[in-house]
């Protein structure tokens, strides 16, 4: 949601939708996950970032986890009707770090250009283009992602 330097209403609306109405985050606080995370911002930037794509690369999830974390990034991205250029980069970099094929990919959310799965682009992860595109990143004022209010 941050990736592109705002968080829009509806960015905060479709995360709500989604604990609400789907399975995805049964398990989880969303607003103690909020917390922590505003609290990981202030202490590492967008650092935070990077571990998050080393927590990907680490874990060894099923496909099923793969999709539900894509679809749930995917859902967010596209809340806003707005593509960024660092959250299209960051939907590339999340895509590098899971090992779903494309089929799989194309078989649950269709050909998608900004995925690369089609047979007319290719998805070209170079060495060091994470920690490129995380100085890219323009995070939101801390003041903003602390006024995020999930729950009701």
């Amino acid at each position: 949601m941050a990736c592109d330097g705002h968080i829009a209403a509806r960015e905060i609306n479709e995360v709500k939708l989604m604990d609400k109405k789907a399975s995805f985050f049964d398990a989880i606080d969303l607003s103690n996950e909020l917390s922590q995370l505003i609290v990981e911002f202030k202490n590492k930037g967008t650092k935070v970032i990077e571990e998050l794509f080393q927590t990907l690369k680490d874990n060894k999830l099923n496909t099923i986890e793969e999709l539900l974390i894509l679809e749930v990034a995917l859902r967010i991205m596209n809340a806003d009707e707005k593509h960024d250029e660092n959250e299209i980069n960051f939907i590339h970099f999340l895509r590098s770090k899971l090992e779903l094929h494309d089929e799989t990919i194309n078989d649950r959310f269709g050909e998608l250009d900004i995925l690369h799965t089609n047979e007319y682009t290719k998805n070209v992860m170079k060495k060091g283009m994470a920690s490129e595109f995380v100085a890219s990143v323009a995070l939101p004022e801390l003041k903003e992602l602390e006024d995020i209010v999930l729950t009701e």
